[in-house]
């Protein structure tokens, strides 16, 4: 079944989608590949900072932040005053942790070109015997980098609790009295690639440009194919129009020739000439056979009207039929047709006078033409 150019385009473009939907899957997880490997090069360097600032931290204050935490009083009001105090002090360490941060996040991050925002805060303070959250809205941030985080990835989460009981005096009643402490602190540390997208990019760019190269050189190539086809489609239908420009204009000599054969008195002469305007009769038949017919195979039945019609057109030789038609799949009606009558022919026009037809149509298709000559 021969497709029109319609059907034979549909399949370029779906073939086309299927190759650019594939290119785009596997730009896709390669992006996310590299994505996962430098979100995971970032952590590590996260990590660096973190463990640094933790030592740092316990170097240089006697009194940590999670101290204060752990020994808040339970009363409210006394609650109120002493988270205060320890959001002044957070707030202190804040502007000095801040530029250390960042100095040390540039020198970890300068090989990898890294744009890293880094921040560790304590977003609970849970009040264990008042069954109360102190912070309900605001965090304390320990230390954050200048760069903000806007799409936080934790690095590490840490709960910490405190059931202590330490010794107070009473300063209006100059007594000691035990003051129980029970808190459950959670402190977190998130981390931002800031600038993934665009090293991303950077390295899958060369492969989007190659790979979009290759699309277009595939949609040029088929272009270019199309215009040359219809190129040669229209040689194609010039050459058929002036064949059968040609076959019409002969059609005009060719009944001259008829009527002219019957003034001709000689009677092999006559025979040989109605021979040859047959021949370029059937010539010029054949240019104007329609598709339908040119696609008919040939069968028994056809076969014999066939051989009847040459024992008719040759009454002076004597046509023996031995044929086996089982099956045919491949010859043409016009084409068995042609190839009897110009053999046949040429076996007359050397003086046969018997001609023996040996064809058999199975699996191989046989023509056997064998001649007798007087």
């Amino acid at each position: 079944m021969k497709l029109s150019k319609k059907h034979y385009t549909f399949i370029f473009s779906f073939a086309l989608i299927v190759l650019v939907a594939l290119q785009g899957y596997y730009i896709y997880n390669l992006y996310r590949l590299i994505e996962k490997d430098m979100n995971k090069e970032a952590c590590e360097i996260g990590v660096k900072v973190m463990n640094f600032m933790s030592k740092y931290e316990t170097d240089s204050n006697d009194d940590k932040i999670l101290d204060y935490f752990k020994k808040l009083n339970h009363d409210e009001k006394k609650q109120f005053d002493e988270l205060q105090i320890i959001r002044t002090k957070v707030d202190y360490n804040y502007e000095i942790y801040t530029p250390i941060v960042d100095s040390l996040l540039d020198v970890y991050s300068k090989e990898n070109n890294f744009e890293i925002a880094l921040r560790t805060d304590v977003y609970s303070v849970y009040d264990e015997l008042n069954h109360k959250e102190l912070l309900p809205k605001k965090k304390y941030v320990i230390y954050e980098t200048t760069n903000k985080i806007a799409k936080p990835t934790n690095i590490n989460q840490s709960v910490w609790s405190s059931d202590d009981i330490s010794n107070q005096t009473d300063s209006d009643l100059g007594i000691n009295k035990n003051e129980r402490h029970k808190y459950k602190i959670r402190g977190k540390t998130d981390f931002e690639l800031l600038n993934l997208k665009f090293l991303i990019l950077k390295k899958i760019i060369p492969l989007i440009i190659v790979s979009l190269l290759i699309v277009g050189l595939i949609v040029f190539l088929y272009w270019k194919s199309l215009k040359n086809l219809s190129k040669q489609e229209e040689k194609i239908n010039q050459l058929h129009l002036t064949i059968d420009s040609i076959a019409h204009e002969l059609n005009t000599p060719i009944t001259t020739m008829k009527f002219a054969l019957h003034q001709v008195q000689h009677p092999e002469t006559q025979q040989m000439m109605n021979r040859q305007i047959n021949r370029l009769e059937q010539t010029v038949d054949s240019i104007f056979v329609k598709n339908n017919e040119n696609s008919e195979l040939l069968d028994e039945v056809i076969l014999n009207e066939i051989i009847q019609k040459i024992q008719l057109q040759y009454p002076e030789i004597k046509l023996i039929n031995q044929s086996i038609f089982e099956k045919n799949n491949v010859l043409k009606t016009k084409d068995f047709k042609q190839i009897a009558q110009n053999l046949i022919e040429n076996s007359v026009k050397y003086g046969a006078s018997e001609i023996v037809l040996d064809f058999k149509f199975q699996k191989k298709i046989t023509l056997n033409f064998s001649k007798n000559f007087l």
